[in-house]
């Protein structure tokens, strides 16, 4: 069986290597790595080279695309065999990359293909191979200039009359330069938050038919992933062309760039486009399947299914030896005719999953019926909207055990000490009568604080002491460099006081990319000292990410799922969390506010 395996082997390298490795360093980041490989990947596509080595370096860009950890740091740490999809072969390829800024294989691919090629890759439509021919055609040799030069070519018909072209590839290929419509790369996704309120807009629109017995979303919002491309649907109907038709006059639609029997396509006003299937009703389960898993899982469990002389498609499980197609009406069927558990949609990533789902060994994942309480919400104290008894009455519509209120800390610096004193006591005395007023939900007292450019925690021992809880992190100074940020959290995890390590990593999805830290050390000092690390809930964190949650957990690392809410509404924002989690593979014992108000409060007084 061919499979990938993830092993995080907690020993460091020889101090001896490291040292030669730090001296010989070439640093690269992710993306400069991914924008490395997927030039090289394009030239093997053009080279025809071996199916199975360009399907190693897809495999590779959508792990290293997804993964939160330093390429480089990894590197430093001999670790690269930890990153899934990352091979032998590729492993050295690295290591040449980082220790010697180049890698003879990577030129050698690159070798003779002309530099103009690359900029007209990510144009609809123009993958290697095209791209490659058009340069060639007309002599781009310069990737900043070719897609201007090739409009001029278009305007003057001269791409039509190309082998292997036409005249619609012509049309086609002037109205993507002229709209400037990019793949599905280079557009920029939609926070999870946003793709599913427009999917539940067109679901709703849907169901309105009465034409559709079964629906499912798929692809990246179904896998629950923090942004999300374009959105897709499956659904079964006994009538496609009516249903077909209704879905092209969804009111947000701006162009429709298909309309087939079974298959539609449509762009709406905001950008985004929408395709839509029509299945039959026994084979339901097998286009589900097909559509959601990201394309190293996919790979992965066609190959499995290859060795047992099966082979997968939309349509179902095909025996090779008989020749016969099992159509499956659920996901769950789909995966038992392959012989394998159920796996989730949130963790098809391609790692491990299928080796777990062989034998039956994967994880119960944590559900948002698990969760007991919130520890990170903000009141009219500081910078939220409502009154501390307006979010308690909001926590118990959700059927909560107990709730953390973390308001800003107020600036000793500002208001002096005693004033700060004081406000704590005053807070301490309200968060005890609501207490005694009502027994439906436990309310803990703490602050969010941070920790600052001198790793100092911005409120004095003594009065950190007073609190329930203390949650502290970065919030200032994200530009300082990788080591000083590392510092700074050290300095926090290594406060006897410091219970929750909060957003951790900084990041503003579609807005501030995250800081960089040394996440090795980070992790081995939060399990070292016992401390607590969030999953930051809002939309536009979801920090932890969900290959560090899978690393913290295999760690034996606690995590609580927060959301950080400024105002009652954003209490649901709990569920992205949850999604977080799952796609980590956390069960409920791995997220510390699953457990009873009593277990609890123990484990925070233990800490």
């Amino acid at each position: 069986m061919v499979t990938i395996l993830m092993f995080y082997i907690n020993v460091g390298p020889s101090p001896i290597n490291d040292k030669i490795r730090l001296m010989k360093s070439h640093k690269y980041t992710n993306k400069q790595i991914v924008s490395i490989l997927k030039e090289v990947l394009a030239a093997m596509q053009v080279k025809e080279y071996n199916f199975f080595q360009i399907r190693a370096y897809q495999n590779a860009v959508e792990s290293i695309e997804s993964l939160t950890m330093s390429v480089h740091d990894l590197w430093e740490n001999e670790k690269l065999h930890t990153i899934p999809g990352v091979g032998g072969g590729l492993t050295q390829h690295l290591d040449d990359l980082f220790s010697k800024g180049k890698v003879r294989e990577f030129d050698k691919a690159l070798e003779d293909l002309p530099d103009g090629m690359f900029g007209l890759i990510g144009l609809r439509s123009v993958g290697a191979k095209r791209a490659f021919k058009l340069a060639k055609a007309f002599g781009l040799d310069k990737r900043g200039t070719a897609i201007n030069k090739l409009k001029k070519h278009a305007k003057r018909g001269e791409i039509s009359v190309l082998p292997g072209f036409g005249e619609k590839s012509e049309k086609d290929i002037l109205e993507a330069i002229e709209q400037v419509k990019l793949t599905k790369d280079k557009k920029e996704r939609m926070l999870l938050a946003h793709a599913e309120e427009i999917a539940e807009r067109i679901k709703d629109y849907l169901e309105k038919s009465g034409l559709i017995s079964k629906m499912e979303v798929l692809g990246s919002l179904r896998r629950r992933k923090e942004t999300v491309g374009d959105l897709e649907f499956a659904v079964v109907t006994t009538e496609p062309e009516h249903v077909m038709s209704y879905f092209v006059k969804f009111p947000e639609v701006e162009d429709v760039l298909m309309k087939g029997p079974k298959r539609s396509s449509v762009v709406l006003k905001n950008g985004v486009q929408v395709d839509f299937r029509v299945s039959e009703p026994e084979a339901f389960g097998s286009m589900v399947q097909y559509f959601t898993g990201n394309r190293q899982h996919n790979i992965l469990l066609r190959t499995y299914a290859l060795e047992k002389g099966l082979s997968l498609s939309e349509y179902g499980v095909k025996s090779k030896k008989t020749g016969k197609i099992h159509e499956t009406e659920t996901e769950e069927e789909f995966y038992e005719k392959v012989g394998l558990q159920y796996i989730p949609p949130e963790i098809r990533h391609g790692w491990d999953e299928i080796e777990f789902a062989e034998k039956n060994k994967l994880p119960n994942l944590v559900e948002l019926g698990d969760i007991r309480g919130d520890l990170h919400i903000h009141t009219i104290a500081s910078d939220g909207l409502n009154t501390l008894s307006e979010i308690v009455q909001g926590a118990k519509k959700l059927g909560y055990s107990y709730i953390g209120i973390s308001d800003h800390v107020p600036s000793v610096q500002s208001k002096g000490r005693d004033e700060v004193e004081r406000i704590i006591e005053t807070k301490r005395k309200e968060v005890d009568q609501l207490n005694e007023v009502q027994n439906d939900i436990k309310v803990l007292f703490g602050y969010e604080t941070s920790v600052l450019v001198d790793e100092e925690v911005n409120l004095p021992e003594d009065l950190l002491e007073k609190l329930d809880f203390v949650i502290c992190g970065i919030h200032s100074s994200y530009n300082q460099s990788k080591n000083q940020l590392t510092k700074r959290l050290l300095a926090a995890i290594e406060n006897k006081h410091v219970d929750i390590i909060p957003h951790p990593f900084g990041r503003l999805l579609n807005e501030r990319d995250a800081y960089e830290l040394d996440w090795i050390k980070i992790l081995d000092a939060v399990k070292f000292h016992d401390k607590i690390i969030e999953i930051n809930a809002h939309p536009q964190r979801l920090d932890l990410a969900f290959d560090l949650v899978k690393r913290a957990i295999d760690k034996g690392i606690k995590l609580i799922i927060n959301t950080d809410a400024h105002d009652i509404s954003q209490l649901s924002f709990m569920k992205y969390g949850v999604d977080v989690a799952r796609r980590g593979w956390c069960t409920k014992e791995n997220i510390v506010n699953t457990l009873p108000y009593s277990r609890f409060v123990k484990l925070l007084r233990m800490k």
